[in-house]
């Protein structure tokens, strides 16, 4: 089950603790309290944060209706134009009609006294279903965007450091016309920084073209991207090219670094003069096109060694965005996307699957992803396609458990030359005279040193140069 935020306000604090308890406990969402109406308010006007959370980390609100300061009804109609998506349960010590049709009226979803019987069960239930809501409203606002090819900022998953500076740095700049050069590692997401800087941007909903660099290489590559003047029977023109497609829009030229020269001429003459003459034509065309640009190169050394002109890498790169690997977005950013992502495949492969175990997900964070969040996204739809549970395991991930199997194996072979002979021998034949299988022997070796160093599983999985999780599994097996 992906973890949730839960705010609770009310201004007794043993029904805070009580409804804190089930939440974190039962249910094992995250929890932050407030005591008093003023204070959601001022949390909510103002942006600020409570615990490292701020208001936009919020996905439920338990609400109490009957407070001192300010009443619960008060603090909906102040936070209902500013709340987000937050999901508002209010709560209230007796039945009042009157009130809980004013407090759906301004955005509550549900109504719960505190006197009912089995409160937990229905708080509970409420708040399942909150978040089942909140999942469908993001998968249809979601879909709604895509059907328009339209992305915002909001598409993008992750918290971590790294990812956030990027995003606030594309935010700065999406309202500009300024050139943009987007670099990171293959996978990372280029395109879709770039796609959510132009849906969020004055030209949204105006055309985002594509360019492939690597594949314009053919020898009609220039008409391509430049067009033609030459006109078929009716009289249209043959070929408008890509930067007379994207008019009025963006053009995203993707690997700028596999441009061939001759493009890069005339590509850096448009961008000097915001005009160029198509193929077999005779007068300058002037088009109006916001440009950005991705790589994986080292593009000052493509520069060096003279792959890349230097007057084009400097126009280009006036607005430079980098992304980073997934290893270092960190642990969090990847169960974040995973769990986005088995979500969002769940639905779409009519798949009932709620969650992702733990050992899996640090299978998938310790796994060697070089093709980042494009292969976290492969592996997790492939993975939903083999799951007929309610959860992802391991073995939903075979590619990650084989390349693990290989690690181990060498790394045993290593430990083995480094040992002592005396103390870390172990026999690869049975009490029968058989030889061992070799997961037998991987087994035999983990436990020993388990054991020796006193049950660390952390300082094992250090020495082996594997991932936790595959100790884990093996350990499993010992315990059958």
């Amino acid at each position: 089950m992906e973890k949730r935020t839960i705010l609770i306000v009310d201004d007794e604090e043993t029904q805070r603790k009580a409804f804190g308890k089930v939440i974190t406990s039962n249910l094992g969402h995250k929890c932050i309290e407030m005591k008093s109406g003023l204070e959601v308010v001022d949390f909510f006007v103002n942006k600020k944060s409570l615990n490292n959370v701020s208001c936009a980390d919020v996905d439920v609100m338990l609400l109490d209706l009957s407070m001192p300061d300010l009443d619960g009804l008060s603090v909906l109609k102040q936070i209902a134009p500013i709340k987000g998506d937050v999901q508002v349960i209010v709560l209230t010590a007796k039945k009042d009609l009157t009130l809980s049709v004013a407090a759906i009226n301004y955005g509550a979803i549900d109504y719960i006294v505190k006197g009912e019987r089995d409160i937990f069960a229905r708080i509970t239930a409420s708040i399942n279903n909150a978040i089942e809501k909140k999942n469908l409203k993001y998968q249809v606002s979601h879909l709604a965007r895509k059907e328009r090819d339209r992305v915002i900022f909001s598409d993008i998953s992750g918290k971590g450091e790294a990812i956030s500076k990027a995003i606030e740095a594309a935010k700065k700049v999406a309202n500009s016309n300024v050139p943009v050069l987007i670099d990171g590692p293959s996978g990372s997401g280029k395109e879709l920084i770039a796609r959510a800087i132009h849906g969020s941007g004055a030209r949204s909903g105006k055309p985002f073209i594509v360019v492939e660099c690597d594949l314009l290489r053919e020898g009609n590559a220039e008409e391509k991207l430049f067009g033609s003047e030459g006109v078929v029977a009716d009289g249209m023109v043959k070929n408008i090219g890509k930067l007379r497609e994207a008019n009025s829009g963006t053009i995203f030229f993707k690997k700028i670094d596999a441009l061939k020269p001759s493009l890069q001429v005339k590509l850096l003459n448009f961008l000097q003069e915001g005009e160029f003459v198509p193929t077999f034509g005779k007068m300058p065309v002037r088009v109006d096109v916001r440009m950005m640009f991705s790589t994986s190169a080292d593009m000052k050394q493509l520069v060096a060694t003279k792959k890349i002109r230097e007057d084009l890498f400097y126009r280009i790169s006036v607005f430079p965005i980098t992304l980073p690997s997934l290893k270092e977005r960190g642990e969090e950013d990847v169960r974040i996307l995973a769990q986005n992502f088995c979500r969002d495949f769940s639905v779409n492969e009519n798949k009932k699957i709620r969650s992702i175990s733990p050992e899996t997900l640090n299978l998938i964070f310790n796994g060697n992803l070089e093709d980042n969040v494009r292969q976290l996204k492969n592996i997790i739809f492939r993975a939903v396609i083999l799951c007929d549970d309610d959860t992802l395991h391991p073995e939903h991930f075979p590619q990650l458990l084989i390349k693990e199997d290989s690690n181990l194996t060498k790394a045993i072979a290593a430990v083995k030359k480094k040992s002592d002979v005396n103390s870390e021998l172990i026999d690869i034949f049975d009490e029968e005279g058989k030889c061992k299988t070799m997961n037998m022997i991987e087994e035999e070796i983990i436990k020993r040193l388990v054991e020796m160093r006193s049950g660390n599983l952390s300082e094992v999985a250090k020495q082996l140069d594997i991932g936790r999780s595959t100790i884990y599994r093996k350990l499993k097996i010992i315990e059958q």
